[in-house]
């Protein structure tokens, strides 16, 4: 919800708070409940956010058009991840006082902390966006894959790998600059023909080999057949409830701990499903106030 939004009906913190000092009250906003935001009244996808973080700008290279959704909704997804941690805070402290408090997440702020890049090149004194690596997709037999190259070691490694010891001799690359703006018309096509001939796998293994970081472009059909993915158990297959037989595909934990066995792994709840078994408990209510609210179309 926009900031303000329960307030006004009527289940903002500081209402409920006063009934429970111990509650713990989570909130994701565009911009925030505190601070006073000047954006505080704005709705805010994903995009909103990671757009004014200086993300878009910062992965465009010349006159292109800042480009969308570069990441998957990043925005969503780290606000999310901030709003686990600061619940972990808040039930610590609660350990120490018995007091609960607001955790209030701002999409922007969850942006700027994971794209701290763009405000760390533009404090080391970068003011244009200047390709100081060998970085990008490039083809092999069977697709796609991608590459860095950002250390002396690493260039050296990677133009002997492709037959071009020559590289380490021509001034045209003596400098990291000067990766970057010769990886199009001189490095792509030395790569690519190196690569040519064989499959992204045994491309990546002879990069990892040189210790040059890589990996293949997969599309969907391929993570879900990657031996990665089921050896650590990263797709999890669920039942669907309309009848198809095809299960869907969720992510699993990617948190592996050594002493604490995995699963087993539940669906997602139904949207209301324990609406009445969570509002007996917790609130009280009985059988004839669910009622009452289910009429008023207040829950479902």
């Amino acid at each position: 919800f926009k900031a303000g939004t329960m307030d006004r009906l009527g289940l903002g913190y500081d209402v409920l708070s006063e009934r429970w000092p111990e509650l713990i009250y989570v909130s994701v906003s565009g911009f925030g409940n505190l601070g006073d935001s000047p954006y505080r009244s704005w709705p805010a996808y994903a995009m909103v956010p990671e757009a004014m973080s200086g993300l878009y700008d910062y992965s465009r290279l010349g006159d292109e058009p800042p480009r969308v959704i570069p990441a998957g909704a990043l925005g969503d997804i780290s606000s999310a991840l901030f709003a686990v941690i600061g619940v972990q805070a808040a039930l610590r402290q609660r350990d120490r006082t018995g007091r609960g408090q607001l955790v209030d997440i701002a999409m922007l702020d969850s942006m700027l902390a994971m794209g701290d890049v763009v405000t760390n090149f533009w404090s080391l004194g970068q003011r244009e966006r200047v390709p100081m690596v060998v970085v990008g997709s490039f083809r092999a037999s069977d697709g796609w894959f991608v590459m860095q190259v950002a250390r002396e070691h690493q260039f050296e490694a990677l133009a002997e790998l492709v037959g071009q010891p020559g590289w380490l001799t021509d001034e045209r690359f003596a400098t990291r600059a000067g990766w970057g703006t010769h990886t199009e018309d001189v490095i792509r096509p030395a790569i690519e023909g190196w690569a040519a001939d064989k499959t992204r796998l045994e491309v990546c293994e002879a990069l990892g080999a040189a210790n040059i970081p890589s990996g293949p472009a997969y599309t969907a059909p391929e993570v879900i057949e990657d031996d990665h993915v089921a050896r650590r158990n990263m797709l999890v297959e669920m039942p669907r409830p309309d009848g198809v037989e095809e299960p869907v595909l969720i992510p699993g934990n990617p948190v592996k701990l050594s002493d604490v066995a995995e699963g087993p792994e539940t669906r997602v709840p139904w949207v209301g499903e324990h609406t009445s078994e969570v509002l007996r408990e917790e609130l009280g209510l009985n059988d004839g106030e669910l009622e009452e609210l289910r009429a008023q179309s207040v829950i479902s």
